[in-house]
């Protein structure tokens, strides 16, 4: 298949060049000659994935273990820095506040970029942003420079969690949720909880500590990025979510589509979702200054606070279990009433030895809502909603959280470092109260059927 050399195209002066005979009619050719080569031109196959969706989804879940390792160093770190500078416990609730506010803006408008780039290059580009500011807090001791950082600390961090738990949705089916969300959430803890014991490695007033955060930020990008890109269409987008990347990008990035989705479909997901972000962040930031300022010593809140999450791991499968069995409006009553209760008591007590041991029980139920929250809400809602209702629990879990800390000092300089638990008991109250209004007024939600 040769060109005609036409001369009235040529520019004077310039000799024809011979164009090569195209690779295609080689192949032609050689399949004239051997019958048993098929004329038709097979498509060339796209390369396997590295790794299937299984593998994949466990390299993600990897990467996010060792990051949560180091921001569960950073959350502790943060407070008992701020108490060794004799920070009163307002201004230690305003700075990890500020945390929370970065992360319920993250949730606003961090959930773009998933769509634009990709779960995994927006876990990368979120988690390196994270270790950069990792190290600020080693330069700077300026509490209004900590909780700009903090801040934006929240605002990556809730986009790593919108990959996260958006994956798994997708990947997950109604029938198996609250346990695959489960073992989400047991890699959460022993995550959290094994950071806590890195706070012996150095004293908190020095640099160390910082860059062993910094660190592990960092080695969180190496099996996410190994993994490659999301394989086959259990984690791709779908057309809705592609159009929503487009023209519903705004309303994913507003956390208003989530939102108003989980207002709709299972309304007291917003309480209990807000219930959860209160309590967690509380305790998170200020349970080491209500053990400190009970005498604690440092070593003694580090094991405390790593044993305690670690706890939180032992009820993740067994509640996960019943919450797919029953309806899990009654599970999470039975949660928030429990919880309600060690609170009370909590809140009375003065021995040390039982705050321990009580400490370690009202952890490990009150951490468990979350996971419960949030099946119950998958299960009420349309399947293709599931990453704007991603987004929109992480939005608000981030409001409930972002005034978690500030709430929580504020009864604690009302009520002396009990207070805490104080506020917990109200949380949990309200909880109980309206989970049972819901019990009565409407039926058990229906589960949404799976699209696939």
């Amino acid at each position: 298949m040769k060109q005609a050399h036409d001369p009235a195209t040529t520019p004077c002066g310039v000799f024809s060049v011979h164009t090569p005979q195209p690779l295609a009619d080689f192949v032609d050719g050689a399949a004239s000659l051997n019958p048993s080569v098929s004329t038709t031109a097979a498509p060339v196959p796209a390369p396997p994935p590295p790794f299937s969706s299984l593998q994949a989804t466990a390299i993600l879940l990897l990467g996010y273990a060792i990051l949560i390792t180091g921001n569960g160093l950073l959350g502790t770190l943060i407070s008992l820095r701020l108490i060794q500078q004799q920070a009163p416990s307002i201004v230690v609730g305003f700075v990890q506040s500020s945390y929370y506010i970065g992360f319920m803006l993250g949730a606003l408008y961090g959930g773009s970029l998933i769509g634009r780039v990709g779960h995994h290059r927006a876990f990368v580009t979120f988690a390196a942003a994270s270790a950069c500011c990792a190290l600020g807090y080693a330069v700077w001791n300026a509490a209004a420079v900590w909780a700009t950082l903090r801040f934006i600390t929240g605002f990556c961090l809730v986009g790593i969690f919108t990959v996260v738990e958006s994956w798994l949705h997708q990947v997950a089916s109604n029938a198996q949720r609250g346990r695959v969300f489960s073992a989400y959430l047991i890699t959460n803890y022993l995550g959290v909880g094994t950071g806590q014991f890195l706070i012996g490695l150095a004293d908190p007033a020095s640099f160390e500590l910082f860059s062993v955060v910094a660190a592990l930020f960092s080695a969180s990008l190496i099996p996410v990025a190994l993994a490659g890109t999301a394989p086959g269409p259990a984690v791709a987008h779908s057309a809705h979510d592609t159009h929503a990347g487009a023209s519903g990008s705004s309303r994913l990035a507003r956390g208003l589509s989530g939102l108003q989705t989980i207002y709709r479909w299972a309304p007291l997901g917003v309480a209990a979702c807000l219930a959860a972000g209160l309590l967690n962040s509380a305790f998170y930031t200020m349970q080491p200054v209500f053990m400190r300022r009970f005498g604690y010593s440092v070593p003694d809140v580090s094991h405390f606070m790593g044993f305690a999450l670690l706890a939180a791991l032992v009820p993740q499968w067994p509640v996960a279990r019943l919450a797919d069995l029953f309806d899990r409006r009654k599970v999470l009553l039975c949660l928030a009433a429990i919880a309600g209760s060690l609170s009370v008591v909590l809140f009375m007590l003065r021995d040390g030895a039982l705050i321990e041991a009580l400490g370690y029980v009202y952890v490990a139920v009150a951490f468990s809502m979350y996971g419960v929250v949030t099946s119950y809400v998958n299960d009420c809602i349309p399947a293709d909603e599931r990453i704007a209702v991603s987004a929109g629990l992480l939005l608000i879990f981030s409001l409930g959280a972002s005034g978690g800390p500030t709430l929580a000092s504020a009864m604690m300089a009302f009520a002396g470092p009990a207070g805490l638990y104080l506020f917990t008991a109200l949380v949990m109250g309200v909880l109980a109260v309206l989970t049972l209004r819901s019990l009565r007024m409407k039926a058990p939600a229906p589960r949404v059927a799976d699209a696939r």
